[in-house]
């Protein structure tokens, strides 16, 4: 009889988060998922087990990586509020940026592939389209920390830097522009749509899917993970109103009136993980597609752990 093929062990920070759940999700059956929390929490369907660390004082969690080994690393924690970056900038710092680079760093000691999740808000809006290669400009304290881990994460010539902006369905069912618009319209709330803000936003289980693409495929550096298409705010609302059978008449155009203020168009270019995958990628109407169809089996996976 043939040996069982054993499952590659992937380590996913932030578990009980947006990404990282749904990264948990979608390795079900293809790794032998450890997900890391800020918080000890009970075992859940989304990942096999799970570790407790603090980014504030990531040593902790660095020592359990080089106990436990694994295949890969997959950095999908951060502090993401725009809001609470800007508050706290020295925090933001050492959750975003110095905890990326220890992590990696011991990533890099134990031979484990080092994924770092990224932020189209590294670049400063004013044009969108922005390729690999364009030289970012951060115009917010969130954009900068993050630029600040890639930098401190591309000293491991192994690490993979992976661009993005998603959407999908979360565990505490609030994190995404998605939900937002389904729950809004669905209660029959009259919502804005924003004009002037535009994005090439990735469903969630499609960027899992690409990630982990990537890694089998041992690809480096940085690449932009998004869809192609690029939407605004008002019109990604009009599209998922569309798709799932709610009205359009309640959203208003409107400007942006956000603090602090953020790039109006972050959307990237994904020319090159295209040629590198030989496919182009989802658009994001293809997307709230999926996410329609997803939506009776993968909401309730999420809610059966803890949002963050």
């Amino acid at each position: 009889m043939a040996d069982t093929p054993t499952r590659p062990t992937w380590l996913v920070t932030g578990a009980t988060g947006f990404l990282g759940a749904n990264i948990g999700t979608f390795l079900d059956g293809r790794a032998h998922r450890i997900g890391a929390a800020r918080a000890q929490i009970a075992s859940t369907s989304l990942f096999d087990e799970y570790l407790v660390g603090d980014l504030e004082h990531p040593e902790s969690l660095a020592a359990a990586i080089e106990a436990r080994r694994p295949d890969v690393v997959i950095h999908a924690a951060a502090l993401a509020s725009h809001e609470a970056c800007e508050a706290d900038p020295a925090r933001a710092e050492q959750v975003n940026a110095h905890a990326a680079g220890a992590l990696s760093d011991a990533a890099a000691r134990c031979g484990a592939r080092f994924v770092l999740i990224s932020t189209d808000a590294v670049f400063d809006g004013e044009r969108g389209n922005y390729t690999e290669t364009d030289e970012p400009h951060p115009t917010t304290v969130y954009g900068r920390t993050k630029l600040m881990g890639e930098q401190l994460v591309a000293a491991n010539p192994e690490a993979l830097i992976v661009r993005t902006n998603f959407f999908g369905w979360s565990p505490s069912g609030s994190r995404s522009i998605l939900e937002f618009f389904v729950k809004e319209l669905s209660a029959g709330r009259p919502v804005r749509g924003f004009t002037d803000f535009t994005t090439t936003s990735a469903y969630a289980q499609v960027l899992a899917g690409v990630i982990w693409r990537l890694v089998q495929g041992e690809a480096t550096g940085t690449f932009h993970v998004t869809s192609p298409d690029a939407l605004t705010k008002h019109d990604f609302g009009i599209a998922v109103a569309q798709a799932f059978g709610l009205r359009t008449d309640l959203i208003t155009p409107s400007t942006a009136d956000v603090h602090p203020p953020r790039g109006r168009d972050l959307s990237l270019d994904v020319a090159k993980v295209q040629s590198w995958l030989g496919e182009a990628l989802p658009s994001q109407l293809d997307g709230i597609a999926r996410a329609l169809a997803d939506s009776a089996t993968l909401r309730p996976a999420l809610a059966n752990t803890l949002g963050n």
